[in-house]
């Protein structure tokens, strides 16, 4: 794959991305509301009966719309708690305090955005007298201010949405879930009120290997982003009590990458970055992040030349090498700019391995975390609100364009070379990456990074992900 066809693929990739998601530039939003009471809802009216008998000597009245008498639940639907992914219906096994015909996740985004109907348990409207009004009813929902603001305020919020008989309700703030609610007194709240909260639940299996009910609550083990560049996820365990209190008690580091940025290779480490401005620690660790890449296409060039490679992949590894660190100082100064400080890289001996051990490394950071890497960079030089931040990160994403496509270029020279086995470890290989990349970004960056150096949310990395995986036949 040339550079030039792998820049036409990124560039469509990012804007079938920006379609798909639909998002303008950030507004804002309305502070949260605090309230004891219950969610508001709509009663949709009963049709009135007529007033007065007809008399035989006027024309008989048009027929009546039939309508069907209101139906109140007796239970709430409880749903399926694993997906056929893996993953974990978060409104499974509810018992809210008034049994609902219908409950679902309502996402708004956008600042004037109407909201969309996500995951779901029961039927909609099934117990009201008139459908077509409740249906209405609904859809003229829009959670503001919302939680689990994935997207921040201006982007897209969060809130769970009913039926109840007539009744049409939504409840947008965690006040609200927690009136709805009643109780927390099974497993399946405990989870919407952790995820609510900005955690995720992982798997099924890992859910239910973390959950343990207590005397005066549950306790669960769920993961939240904990920083942004590398890439942090940490395991949580939380405590959240039967009025929908949420302690933290533990948290453990479940891994940490590279992937915002940068080539990386094995043996290098990463001492972290000092700054109270999330803005000044991102771009500090991102400057440690190229300095790795200064590492790592320097050892790509050298064990290019010992495996006979011809003459324009080494050189345009010593050309990236040669950009990565001009990179270094571009996100030094940016760091600067917020006050953040990096504590540096601690780099192996150049030592050159087998071709093997080379073409796994260049799947896994070349192939697919780079190729992440370009999107994003080109998805940050069109978003960064900062004019200063943007600059500089544009010239940088067209460098990142280049090594990504280096990088499928020296895989197509070199996976050739492998025994049948060792492709089809290199192909597994990508596709765990390509996996790794979507868990990674299911949380999301702080409203800063967004704002300030154009960080795609979860629900725009998330895209980016699943376009690159179905562009490079790993979806």
């Amino acid at each position: 794959m040339t550079d030039e066809q792998f820049e036409g693929m990124a560039r469509r990739i990012v804007w079938l991305t920006l379609a798909s998601v639909g998002v303008s530039a950030c507004g804002g939003g309305e502070p949260p509301r605090s309230s004891d009471v219950p969610p508001p809802t709509t009663t949709v009216p009963e049709a009135a009966p007529p007033t007065s008998e007809p008399s035989a000597s006027t024309e008989p009245p048009p027929p009546a719309v039939a309508t069907k008498p209101e139906a109140l639940p007796q239970a709430t639907p409880q749903g399926e708690r694993c997906r056929e992914d893996s993953g974990v219906n978060i409104l499974a096994g509810l018992n809210p305090v008034k049994p609902v015909d219908y409950v679902a996740i309502f996402q708004a985004m956008g600042k004037d955005g109407a909201a969309r109907e996500g995951e779901h348990v029961g039927a909609r409207c099934v117990g009201a007298s008139d459908e077509l009004a409740c249906n209405n009813a609904l859809k003229a929902l829009r959670p503001e201010p919302g939680f689990h603001i994935s997207c921040r305020p201006g982007f897209c919020t969060h809130g769970v949405a009913f039926t109840r008989g007539n009744e049409v309700g939504l409840a947008d703030d965690l006040d609200e879930l927690k009136a709805f609610l009643g109780p927390i007194d099974t497993e399946g709240e405990a989870t919407l009120i952790a995820w609510a909260e900005g955690y995720n639940p992982g798997t099924c299996d890992e859910l239910k290997k973390g959950t343990k009910k207590t005397k005066d609550g549950f306790e669960l083990v769920v993961e939240k982003m904990t920083a942004d560049c590398p890439i942090e996820i940490s395991e949580m365990k939380l405590k959240i009590s039967t009025n929908g209190e949420l302690k933290e008690l533990s948290k453990k580091v479940k891994s940490k990458n590279g992937a915002c940025v940068g080539r990386q290779s094995a043996g290098v480490t990463l001492a972290g970055a000092t700054s109270e401005d999330s803005r000044g620690h991102y771009f500090a660790e991102c400057a440690d992040l190229e300095r790795a890449a200064v590492f790592a296409f320097a050892r790509m060039a050298a064990e290019l030349r010992a495996l006979g490679a011809p003459a324009r992949l080494v050189g345009d590894a010593q050309r990236a090498r040669a950009e990565e660190a001009r990179h270094v100082k571009v996100m030094d100064v940016l760091a600067e700019k917020f006050r953040g400080e990096s504590t540096g890289v601690t780099l192996p001996e150049l030592e050159l391995r087998g071709a093997f051990e080379v073409a796994l490394e260049n799947a896994v950071e070349g192939c697919v975390r780079e190729s992440y890497g370009a999107l994003v960079g080109l998805w940050q030089a069109e978003r960064a609100e900062q004019p200063e931040v943007r600059e500089a990160l544009r010239d940088v994403a067209q460098d990142e364009l280049r090594h990504a496509a280096l990088s499928w270029r020296v895989a197509a020279w070199l996976e050739p070379q492998l025994n049948e086995a060792e492709r089809e470890r290199i192909v597994l290989a990508r596709r765990a990456a390509l996996a790794e990349l979507a868990a990674e970004c299911a949380v999301d960056p702080e409203i800063e990074l967004v704002r300030d150096a154009g960080l795609p949310t979860a629900v725009q990395a998330l895209a980016l992900v699943q376009h690159l995986g179905n562009e490079i036949g790993l979806a």
